[in-house]
């Protein structure tokens, strides 16, 4: 089972959302998945936001998924990826 796929976003990632939960819905094996708000655009905007400056995370857009295994990311998608159900399959994929 993998162990977590953080779904950091705002209220209204209208494009990426149900791509991600159908892609998740689908896939054989269970997964555990964390949603996160990073709060309205000018709040998640802000350069000093918790999630951009925490090293774990990077925040540089939303929606972003972060695949978490153990205490270490596996692997992300940007916001410009996290819509696309080819790229988010590989992140389920079993970490080698």
């Amino acid at each position: 089972m993998i162990e977590s796929i953080f779904l950091i976003g705002k209220s209204d990632c209208v494009r990426a959302e149900p791509v991600i939960y159908k892609t998740l819905e689908e896939f054989p094996e269970e997964v555990k998945l964390i949603r996160a708000y990073a709060g309205d655009r000018p709040t998640w905007r802000t350069p000093a936001h918790p999630w951009r400056v925490d090293s774990r995370f990077k925040l540089t857009g939303v929606p972003t998924l972060v695949r978490w295994d153990g205490d270490s990311v596996k692997g992300r998608l940007e916001d410009h990826q996290a819509h696309l159900p080819h790229l988010i399959l590989p992140l389920l994929a079993p970490s080698t």
